[in-house]
């Protein structure tokens, strides 16, 4: 055996899974998968057909799309829904506003504009009405605003200008690890406003014993995520903090269900960005220092409806200080070997609902 097979071979014993394919669903789960599409699959060689690809192989019966852009006024549904259809899948889709939309194996009774980006800066949340077995399920598509990033702080790169920060000029990036600046950034971003709008909206349609599901590229970090234990991995660079929207979702009864299966942050970090992508050369924001984070989440509000698995989406190849490397954590991947049309792994959560 090769060395790198062997350490390969210690690394699943250790208890990381890796699936070249989609885990077999179970009888009477709903699988959801949150699947940010980098511009509609163009930002790489042949990205839409890959996309299709993802969706088939991944089993879902609800696909939750970021950066969905409808380009030339051609419809990306209509466009997806038939290159299925060719495929032998069965979807329903549409499109309900901003930047974001859903796929689902069941008909979708409406669609309603919670978030519109043209009127909080930016950002989009659109909740998709489902009714499997005559029992309704709300799913919402969310893609967050993407600037005042204040992840990248703390890396030593500016959160809007994406520039790195080298004040004493040695060609190094300069970590700002003042909490009270960080959590000034993040707070000058249209996410906090995107995310109150759809608690209230949850609260004035009265959703208070519908399930409900959030998943979306939120462009943001989790308080679950950046604790002491992880402040010296990831490029922390010693920063533990409660970052405030997960904080914000949290107590306003939403899980987060990576975090509900996985507890440990260290074991399984589960992080969605930079995924390497096909024929790209590198996917990072910040070449001199290590951004995997986990930004991309699925959330649910726990009535009647309970996470019974969850995966990363994508192979385990991140970019990191401008190289590719391999996580190696306990983390479940799926779709290990599909060439990838985005620089976001994708989540997918099956659920079981009462």
């Amino acid at each position: 055996m090769m060395l790198s097979s062997l350490v390969w071979s210690l690394c699943l014993q250790a208890g990381a899974v890796e699936q070249e394919t989609a885990p077999t669903k179970p009888d009477g789960v709903v699988r959801v998968m949150q699947f940010n599409i980098w511009q509609e699959g163009t930002s790489v060689d042949g990205g839409f057909d890959k996309i299709v690809d993802v969706i088939v192989a991944s089993q879902a019966d609800v696909v939750a799309l970021s950066e969905v852009r409808n380009y030339q006024g051609a419809d990306l549904h209509e466009r997806l829904l038939a290159a299925l259809r060719q495929k032998g899948e069965a979807f329903h889709g549409r499109y309900g506003g901003g930047d974001v939309g859903v796929l689902s194996r069941w008909p979708i009774d409406k669609a309603e504009l919670i978030v519109d980006g043209r009127q909080i800066a930016r950002g989009s949340i659109v909740a998709f009405h489902l009714r499997i077995d005559a029992e309704p399920l709300v799913i919402c598509s969310a893609h967050l605003d993407y600037k005042n990033y204040a992840t990248y702080l703390p890396r030593g790169y500016d959160g809007n200008s994406f520039e790195m920060i080298d004040e004493d000029g040695d060609g190094e990036p300069d970590p700002v690890t003042d909490v009270k600046k960080l959590h000034r950034m993040d707070q000058a971003s249209a996410r906090d406003d995107a995310l109150r709008a759809f608690l209230k909206y949850v609260k004035q349609n009265r959703m208070a014993r519908c399930p409900v599901v959030l998943a979306g590229d939120f462009n943001e970090c989790s308080h679950l995520d950046w604790t002491a234990a992880t402040r010296d991995h990831w490029g922390h660079n010693g920063v533990a903090i409660n970052w405030r929207n997960s904080v914000l979702l949290h107590k306003a009864g939403f899980r987060d269900c990576w975090r509900e299966l996985y507890p440990d942050p260290l074991t399984h970090p589960g992080a969605t960005w930079p995924s390497v992508a096909f024929g790209k050369k590198t996917t990072t924001w910040t070449p001199k220092a290590d951004e995997r984070d986990r930004i991309d989440f699925i959330y649910h509000n726990g009535q009647g409806i309970r996470p019974q698995a969850a995966w990363v989406v994508g192979s385990r190849r991140y970019h990191c200080r401008d190289e590719v490397v391999t996580m190696k954590p306990k983390d479940r991947f799926a779709l290990t070997t599909l060439p990838w049309p985005s620089d976001h792994k994708g989540v997918m959560v099956d659920f079981a609902i009462e």
